[in-house]
């Protein structure tokens, strides 16, 4: 597990008077590149997604619509605020952090992936992630 901690990243690209042009080239981040890419949208105002941490996959979570505020949190520590609202802006979010997006203002979030799917990689009980404290350190 590579050792990371939650922080803002800037988006490389150009804005120009017809528009904004962002893009990924970040092989430091994730050297093998991006092995899955999704989208979250036509969440109901205020409503939260997510709701979990993954034990390996690191990721960038990027607003390219809207407001999302992120309620960052690690095992038996108090939760970080993030919000998400320049499409030029991301948050990498390492593994062993547990994650709830809040949606404002038709948002979409676009999430960045080191990982593709697997539902083994997942921890959706709170509880059970809040024991996992030795294991994050």
């Amino acid at each position: 597990m590579r050792s990371q901690n939650i922080k803002m990243i800037t988006l490389p690209g150009n804005s120009e008077s017809n528009g904004d042009l962002r893009f990924w080239e970040d092989a430091k981040l994730f050297p093998e590149g991006i092995k899955r890419c999704f989208w979250i949208s036509k969440v109901p105002e205020g409503a939260t997604r997510g709701n979990h941490a993954h034990w390996k996959e690191t990721q960038v979570l990027v607003a390219v619509a809207g407001r999302v505020i992120l309620e960052i949190s690690k095992p038996g520590r108090n939760p970080e605020i993030f919000e998400l609202n320049d499409p030029k802006e991301g948050l990498l979010v390492p593994p062993m952090h547990w994650v709830v997006s809040k949606f404002y203002g038709n948002a979409v979030l676009l999430g960045l992936s080191d990982m593709p799917f697997s539902e083994t990689d997942y921890i959706r009980d709170f509880d059970y992630f809040e024991r996992q404290k030795n294991i994050s350190e």
